[in-house]
């Protein structure tokens, strides 16, 4: 099963960096409360998903490293009514080391994270994050020297981490812990090879607040912040892709696609839709070995967003229904 951001979406990416502290200011704005500051370390460990038989073996190393968080506990009303909890949000800078330097080296991660907790008033309460941002690869595919590393290519690319974690509150300002996460590192295609990273970990850590945080008390307005009927959704996006590993030359990518969002609670909606493809590496490929086939692809996909803020994080499973030019897997995943 093919497992990849989206690659349309790398190619925006950057410009939407920058929003990612508007959101920021969504939950924090219009409120007089001053949202307490915190600071957070945490080590982690896990393993890499061995996903595609290339890469089965250089999967068995054992990632680890840690974290650390800066950011703010937002108690403002609009933050409430967003979720019906207080959720913090701040920036995370992280050290992954791979645990097999000649090949997969090292990341540092640089990432903005939200992260809504429920019952924070309890000595031991749930959250959960999603995060992405950029990242730093010390050790990328080279022909010659590192012909092995077919997870990535280019020493800049987009990781994107999910969390659930169990919070012990120590004191006031003092909580322990215990955190799994999902990461996945891609840089969308842009270069090849570009299997993608992804590991699991689970994290020990802790968080500390500068001063005391008593919390408001608010009720659950019935605040509709999304809309709760069904919705159509459109877009089109290009990019670029090499042909294979030691090509420079990058060959266009369109892609336009179509779906329907129905919001089932709060911050989450379902979406199911159809995508198409046109692959211009695909048509160099088939002209290279004098096949006469169709480099035009469609799918279909349904999937789960989660709705923070001005941004959507999704997950999708689609099937490829059209693809003359066979692909590795009629089964893939978006991640974005």
């Amino acid at each position: 099963m093919e497992g990849k951001f989206s690659n349309y979406r790398h190619v925006i990416l950057l410009l939407l960096l920058p929003n990612l502290f508007q959101n920021f200011e969504v939950f924090a704005q219009k409120d007089s409360l001053t949202n307490p500051f915190f600071i957070g370390i945490k080590a982690d460990y896990g393993f890499i998903i061995p996903h595609s038989e290339s890469i089965r073996s250089i999967s068995y190393s054992r990632p680890r490293g840690f974290a650390i968080d800066a950011g703010w506990l937002l108690l403002g009303q609009r933050a409430w009514d967003y979720c019906y909890c207080y959720p913090e949000s701040g920036i995370s800078f992280s050290f992954t080391d791979f645990n097999n330097p000649e090949i997969l080296g090292r990341s540092y991660s640089l990432m903005y994270f939200i992260e809504p907790g429920f019952s924070l008033q309890r000595k031991i309460h749930f959250s959960y994050r999603a995060a992405l941002g950029l990242t730093f690869l010390d050790t990328p595919y080279d022909p010659v020297k590192n012909p092995l590393n077919l997870f990535y290519s280019s020493k800049i690319s987009f990781p994107l981490q999910v969390s659930f974690s169990a919070n012990w509150k120590v004191n006031d300002n003092l909580s322990l812990k215990v955190s799994g996460h999902y990461s996945h590192i891609s840089n969308g295609g842009i270069k090849e090879p570009n299997k993608g990273i992804n590991y699991p970990t689970l994290s020990l850590g802790a968080e500390y607040f500068v001063s005391s945080h008593p919390l408001p008390q608010r009720e659950k307005r019935r605040t509709e912040l999304y809309p709760p009927f069904l919705q159509l959704y459109g877009m089109v996006a290009a990019t670029g892709k090499t042909v294979s590993h030691n090509e420079k030359q990058r060959y266009p990518v369109a892609v336009a696609m179509l779906e329907i969002r129905k919001r089932f609670a709060r911050m989450n909606s379902w979406s199911a839709g159809a995508e198409w493809v046109a692959d211009y590496s695909l048509r160099e490929i088939n002209r290279r070995n004098g096949v006469d086939q169709d480099f035009n692809r469609a799918g279909i996909l349904a999937g789960h967003h989660l709705l923070i803020g001005r941004f959507t994080f999704y997950q999708k499973l689609g099937i490829y229904i059209y693809s003359p030019t066979q692909p590795k897997d009629p089964v893939y995943q978006r991640y974005g």
